[in-house]
């Protein structure tokens, strides 16, 4: 069995789905327990999503309902692309059932790409999550949280979480209350709260198990030690992280995985759906690609072979 937990709001149901769906696809013969955490979703939601996932063999489905208490001092900008939702991986361990004792954390901005029976089965020892280091790992972002350069930041889009020792060390209690001291100060939310409050408690990942939009950029900016391990990982990329306000949804991404995103998108209701693009927007790309070309902006490198 393999347990993987997501957060969304109602916004983000059809792309949750696309998300699943790599998973169900590359997991053949697992059995696989998902848990939806959202805040009053729509009934009409949560039956789309169990239409789409229960469909296959071996797949059980779980809608966890927030209580909106729990954020009671988390806040995001009015003008971020970022949800309220962001924060509910934070509660995972008040939300979930008591037996679970582990869980695959996954953002719905992202797709599966092989097996994540690996990554369940990574020994963990005494670290709490299990997560990689972030594409921006190279900002300063230890300084600015305080705590010691040699730890690194990760990205909490993909986590393997050890529930039995969340809860044993009350990192729950523990994130709530650096948000109640610090939560105005943070740029990256529940991300910032992660790293500052788990950073000696944590296993970085390879690589392959969270590939960044960042990871395919031409100019890179994470740690430069990092970067001989990450040139190994990327044939072998897993899973697909579309970091960043630009999404495999919308006619600007071009991101060198977007049509492998589309094929999983074919595989549920939404088969052949693209996104429309303006006048405005179709003209502008032949710019956009000679600035990129020119290395006016930060374009993307050719995939490995």
């Amino acid at each position: 069995m393999i347990a993987i937990v997501c957060n969304i709001d109602e916004h983000y149901t059809d792309h949750c789905i696309v998300m699943c769906t790599s998973v169900i696809c590359n997991n053949p013969g697992e059995e696989l327990h998902f848990y939806i955490i959202a805040e009053n979703l729509p009934k009409q939601h949560r039956q789309r999503i169990g239409r789409e996932l229960e469909a296959h063999p071996g797949v059980k489905l779980h809608f966890c309902q927030v209580d909106a208490t729990l954020l009671r001092h988390c806040s995001v900008k009015a003008d971020s692309y970022i949800s309220m939702a962001t924060y509910y991986r934070c509660f995972v361990a008040t939300l979930l059932p008591q037996d679970v004792h582990k869980v695959i954390y996954l953002d719905c901005d992202l797709i599966v790409h092989g097996s994540l029976r690996p990554l369940w089965d990574t020994p963990m020892a005494d670290c709490v999550v299990a997560a990689v280091e972030d594409m921006w790992s190279g900002k300063g972002h230890c300084q600015r949280l305080h705590y010691p350069e040699e730890f690194s930041y990760f990205n909490a889009g993909v986590l393997l979480i050890n529930l039995d020792l969340w809860r044993k060390r009350g990192v729950e209690q523990r994130l709530a209350d650096f948000f109640a001291a610090h939560g105005p100060e943070l740029v990256y939310y529940d991300q910032d709260a992660l790293n500052a409050v788990l950073y000696g408690e944590r296993l970085l990942l390879p690589f392959r198990w969270n590939m960044q939009d960042g990871f395919f950029r031409r100019k890179r900016r994470m740690r430069p030690e990092s970067l001989p391990e990450l040139e190994r990982e990327m044939p072998q990329a897993v899973i697909i992280h579309f970091t960043g306000d630009k999404k495999p949804w919308q006619y600007a991404c071009r991101h060198p995985y977007k049509k492998v995103y589309q094929h999983y998108l074919d595989l549920t209701n939404r088969r052949g759906e693209r996104p429309k693009a303006s006048l405005a927007a179709r003209l502008n790309r032949p710019f956009l690609i000679l600035q990129e070309m020119l290395g006016l902006k930060n374009g993307y490198r050719k995939l490995p072979s």
